[in-house]
């Protein structure tokens, strides 16, 4: 008799150090990321997300079958996108509060358009995912104990550069100090002046 086989719990996301390479710009991007998570942890009680976690979900696959990851692996080397630049500028403050995310105050046409495009090669694969609508973010703190009050919460924040070039898929695992991430494939983005400025 066999057991049964492993489900992991998976994502595609943009990380600011995919491919586990040094690269001075995505560094840069983690730092300040970094900065204002244990800014905002302190300010309002919270659980600061730890500098390797930070990433922006592309699309959540959830709990699966691990014999699923080879297909989303061919799924992901299925997109080919152009590279881009993302700013962050502005932060979310849900779930009473107790969720604080950096986000966009202006729409990435290039990131909506990643994003698509492996919705997209998730269908033609007939893997299911979560169709939440896509509100780009990275959370910064979970769990906050103070909640914003509305009328002081800051709408825009210093703006944060990300030079988008890689992006990856992502499997979650719980640990004692939370979910812990594991990249399983990483893919690069095209240079924008060698790609046409959309996805396949």
């Amino acid at each position: 008799m066999t057991g049964a086989t492993p489900t992991a719990r998976l994502f595609f996301a943009l990380w600011p150090h995919a491919l586990q390479v040094s690269q001075q710009p995505q560094d840069r991007t983690r730092k300040q990321l970094a900065r204002l998570a244990k800014h905002l942890a302190d300010q309002y009680a919270g659980r600061c997300i730890r500098p390797e976690q930070l990433h922006l979900t592309l699309v959540f696959i959830g709990e699966v079958d691990g014999s699923v990851i080879p297909v989303l692996r061919e799924v992901g080397a299925r997109v080919q996108c152009a590279s881009f630049k993302l700013l962050l500028d502005k932060l979310h403050c849900w779930g009473k509060g107790k969720i604080i995310a950096a986000g966009v105050s202006q729409p990435c046409s290039e990131l909506s358009l990643l994003a698509q495009a492996v919705r997209d090669q998730l269908d033609a694969a007939g893997v299911g995912y979560d169709t939440i609508r896509f509100v780009p973010h990275v959370t910064l703190v979970r769990n906050a104990s103070r909640e914003p009050r509305q009328m002081l919460w800051p709408e825009l924040i210093a703006p944060i550069t990300w030079q988008a070039t890689h992006w990856s898929l992502v499997q979650s695992s719980p640990t004692r100090q939370g979910s812990s991430y594991q990249s399983l494939a990483d893919w690069a983005l095209t240079p924008p002046d060698i790609h046409e400025p959309h996805c396949v």
